[in-house]
């Protein structure tokens, strides 16, 4: 019997309460091609919160996540297992206490996806919030 992965395609950002850091991830499934259902998890290495991903896994359907030959370091281990811990274990997480997950959200004037701790609390975007609200 199969039981259904907790670890969810989406994206998320991690927060070092510690540091005042972040980072953005996405997993999604793989449509088309050779990997067509494969789950790949990838990090935000750039600007743009909606193309500028970089792979460096696979999350498996016992939500195990497989990192790539070539992105196989310390850095991305540790980013895998705090994402597998958080996942699984939630708040009883040994790493809920430093680290925090939140769930990409919309932008409230312009529907962007929001990603950097500041916008997730706000609800709007840099951008926007310079422009104003709407109503």
């Amino acid at each position: 019997m199969s039981t259904k992965s907790k670890i969810n395609n989406g994206t998320i950002t991690l927060i070092n309460n510690d540091k005042g850091t972040h980072l953005t991830l996405t997993v999604k499934t793989v449509k088309r091609g050779q990997l067509k259902g494969k789950r790949i998890i990838a990090k935000l290495v750039g600007r743009d919160n909606t193309r500028d991903y970089e792979g460096f896994g696979f999350v498996n359907n016992d939500d195990t996540i497989s990192l790539w030959t070539r992105h196989r370091n310390a850095k991305n281990a540790q980013i895998a297992l705090i994402v597998r811990s958080l996942f699984i274990q939630g708040n009883a997480s040994p790493f809920a206490k430093c680290v925090s997950m939140e769930v990409s959200k919309r932008c409230i004037r312009c529907n962007r996806k929001l990603t950097t701790p500041q916008s997730l609390a706000d609800g709007i975007g840099p951008e926007c919030i310079k422009k104003g609200m709407a109503f």
